[in-house]
């Protein structure tokens, strides 16, 4: 690809961008003489920063994909967009390059990092157990919207060629599950973990449909005892800058880094001022949240007679959220199937305010249930679309959905323009 040509013949560029984020030093390895293999260990922290940041860039940019494609949200006369086809399912190959390019310059950096690691002694395992999570993750915000995509497991000026589904998603289980063991019990939020490479991993497994192993990796992270993570019993405080016990892993977004959530959804005269860009649907305002559920207020709002999504009021750098305990509730309870999923499921209801399910009666009522429960508990978190792609009721729930061509989104027109890879069927 010609996209990986690039970096590679701009190599040194790109690793005094890695380290700006953390460093004011941008000669700090001159043009002309520096290669990855005559980097020494005194460089990889910036090296590893220079990941968390790319990552943030590229996932935190994607936060609310899926909420807009699944008509979560619709357009203020501010949105500058293409808000109808978002709405349709029907981005245009064009539209979807920016996302295609910011997750593949994480994968980069990773692989960066990864490559200058293995040409060090010593001990570098939590940097390696950080750089392949991070490539994991990021593959899997590929994966989830395009499907099968070119893997990279090193660097190369090569044109690569589109993998199949099932072999991305073993490559993002075979890089979590290489980082799992190198990687530091939780000690802090901001930090990759071995609870945060679970929580991955837990999703995964159940967005492959591999029940046992989500279920043994939701567990895991529900009874860590270096964690000690619990539901929260206040709402809002899980989308704080102060974090809380209820987030097992979210990206720091520091000033550098500017994934302004706030902008997409505060008015201008908010206390927090955005540009308000999206606001939440009527049906969504008024039938999603019952009056006794403790999520309503934290995430929906109104403000000054407009209706508003209230997640991410708190500050200008509020964490990128990538994993939390209520996901791995709602995987055990999933995984485990009715009836015995019912206790985590009721567990999280309970917490939030609500009564325990008491009417169903099958696995169907009980899938139904999960995903009406997600639905609220991850509002505007970006997970509902795929939520009902992987579990075959997209087309079924959603008015904008009706082919099986829309689940996935298109490759972007320069990427198959420059390799020939061939574009998902529909675009």
């Amino acid at each position: 690809m010609k996209l990986y040509k690039k970096y590679s013949l701009f190599y040194i560029l790109f690793i005094m961008l890695l380290t700006a984020s953390c460093s004011n030093e941008l000669n700090l390895f001159p043009e002309e003489s520096i290669d990855p293999s005559q980097l020494t260990a005194s460089d990889l922290p910036q090296l590893i920063n220079g990941v968390y940041n790319k990552s943030t860039i590229g996932i935190g940019n994607r936060f609310i994909d899926f909420d807009l494609l699944a008509h979560h949200f619709e357009a203020t006369p501010l949105f500058a967009g293409d808000d109808v086809n978002y709405i349709r399912n029907r981005l245009n190959p064009t539209q979807t390059e920016s996302w295609w390019i910011e997750l593949y310059e994480a994968i980069f950096s990773a692989n960066l990092a990864l490559e200058v690691i293995d040409n060090l002694e010593g001990d570098f395992k939590t940097e390696e157990a950080t750089a392949l999570y991070f490539r994991a993750l990021s593959y899997y915000y590929l994966v989830t919207r395009f499907g099968g995509v070119p893997l990279i497991s090193k660097n190369t000026t090569e044109i690569v060629q589109r993998g199949t589904i099932d072999s991305t998603w073993d490559f993002i289980i075979s890089d979590l599950t290489n980082a799992l063991p190198l990687a530091d019990d939780f000690s802090n939020q901001n930090f990759v973990s071995k609870e945060a490479i679970q929580a991955l991993l837990a999703r995964v497994y159940i967005a492959t449909g591999n029940h046992s192993e989500a279920l043994i990796m939701a567990e895991n992270v529900i009874s860590s005892s270096s964690g000690q993570f619990s539901l929260a019993t206040d709402f809002a405080s899980i989308f704080s800058i102060n974090g809380n016990k209820e987030v097992i892993f979210s990206l720091g977004n520091t000033p550098v880094e500017l994934v302004r959530q706030y902008v997409v959804f505060n008015p201008n005269d908010h206390p927090i001022s955005g540009s308000q860009q999206f606001a939440p649907t009527d049906i969504i305002f008024n039938q999603l949240f019952s009056d006794q559920d403790l999520r309503k207020n934290a995430s929906i709002t109104t403000f000054n007679s407009q209706n508003i999504v209230n997640k991410y009021s708190e500050s200008r750098n509020m964490p990128v959220v990538v994993s939390r305990m209520a996901e791995m509730y709602l995987i055990s309870a999933e995984a485990q199937g009715f009836p015995s999923g019912m206790a985590r499921l009721n567990q999280l209801r309970n917490i939030r305010g609500l009564a325990s399910h008491t009417t169903i009666t099958d696995q169907e009522g009980f899938i139904d249930a999960i995903l009406d429960e997600r639905q609220k508990e991850f509002y505007a978190e970006g997970f509902y679309w795929y939520d009902l792609v992987r579990t075959n009721k997209a087309l079924e729930r959603l008015e904008n959905v009706t082919e099986q061509n829309q689940l996935l989104l298109p490759i972007p027109q320069r990427e198959i323009d420059l390799t020939g890879i061939k574009q998902n069927p529909g675009y």
